[in-house]
């Protein structure tokens, strides 16, 4: 069968892309009936993939397993040749590790809900293996329409709930998913946390994988706003100084921040989304990229503010750029508005 999903980062052994196999599959499905029945479900058994770093990993299975007791899914590898017993022991293994896991999970959860969170979100809370430390992820979906109708991305009460769970230990990585997601999430989202494998669009997702993810998020909620420092170098400092002076501007008067003292930055599938680059570089600003972005309300509309700093290519220094920009993007109306902040000496405004 051909592979179900192209898994990423595949230079890891935990992120390894899984083909489905019926190599080894009469043996488990009989090993688990034997053993498990009534206990565990088997889900399926892929052979791993892995990329050429990994050859050694060549031959290994996945046997992907559902635990009755807890509704949690979790995986075993089965090395070449290793037999029914071999993989009874690996499966009591990690049925018990899943269930330890399954616990810190819910009792993370039971953290968020007591701050208040609510509506459509899961919670991962786990040592990371790439970074050797406690990480806590947290996926909310919402419907990007509200931005339409100028109103809030999320209720009210969700937005006063985060404002104190960014200050949680581990800090929290608040990431919003369109709305639309959500029948992709299903599995995670029916128990408001992501276990140690979920499926996700119909391929294995493990709680390492999911880490390191984040690229279907339109925004990422935080507690503070750091721009680049090198958005505008000190080789230009009348451009440096305009650049963050309205990058100090906008995050002081952000109407979230001085609500709830959070901010609600784009990621870059959301700029792409509202092809905000593409329109910027029709305005003339080349490349059009953009350097800083927030969240805000003007005048009662919802709109995205932000900086674009594009390229200086002829100006004989890599770091040059050939000005500073401010942009509003008004939801509601589609408009793009964008105004010079500093342009070098001789350069008349544009656009």
């Amino acid at each position: 069968m051909v592979c179900q999903r192209a898994l990423g980062m595949a230079a890891l052994p935990w992120l390894l892309a899984a083909c489905s196999t019926a190599a080894p599959a009469d043996m488990v499905e009989r090993t688990i009936d034997s053993h498990f029945a009534g206990e565990l479900q088997l889900l399926r058994t892929l052979q791993l993939q892995p990329s050429e770093p990994l050859a050694r990993w060549q031959g290994r299975y996945g046997v992907y397993l559902r635990d009755q007791a807890t509704g949690s899914d979790f995986m075993v590898r089965l090395e070449p040749g290793e037999g029914a017993e071999a993989l009874r022991d690996k499966v009591l293994v990690a049925r018990a590790a899943s269930r330890e896991f399954v616990a810190s999970q819910r009792a993370a959860l039971a953290q968020l809900q007591r701050a208040g969170v609510q509506g459509d979100f899961f919670s991962l809370r786990a040592l990371s293996p790439l970074y050797g430390s406690m990480r806590w992820s947290i996926a909310v979906f919402a419907d990007p329409q509200a931005l339409h109708k100028d109103a809030d991305l999320l209720d009210e009460a969700v937005l006063r709930a985060f404002s104190e769970v960014v200050h949680l230990d581990p800090d929290p990585m608040i990431d919003i998913y369109p709305a639309s997601l959500k029948p992709a999430y299903a599995q995670p989202l029916a128990k408001g946390y992501h276990g140690m494998v979920e499926f996700i669009r119909g391929a294995p997702e493990t709680f390492m994988q999911a880490q390191e993810s984040g690229g279907d998020a339109h925004w990422r909620l935080g507690a503070q706003a750091r721009p680049a420092p090198y958005i505008v170098s000190a080789r230009q400092p009348r451009l440096r100084a305009a650049c963050y002076a309205e990058i100090e501007a906008m995050r002081r008067h952000n109407h979230l921040l001085q609500r709830h003292r959070i901010y609600l930055e784009p990621s870059r599938s959301l700029l792409e989304a509202y092809q905000i680059p593409a329109r910027l570089q029709a305005q003339g600003l080349r490349q059009g990229h953009t350097a800083f972005a927030l969240l805000d309300r003007v005048q009662g509309r919802m709109v995205l503010r932000g900086i674009v700093a594009p390229d200086a290519f002829d100006a004989g220094d890599i770091h040059a750029v050939s000005g500073v920009y401010a942009y509003d993007y008004v939801f509601a109306t589609g408009e793009l508005r964008v105004r010079p902040l500093a342009l070098p000496d001789g350069v008349l405004a544009s656009p």
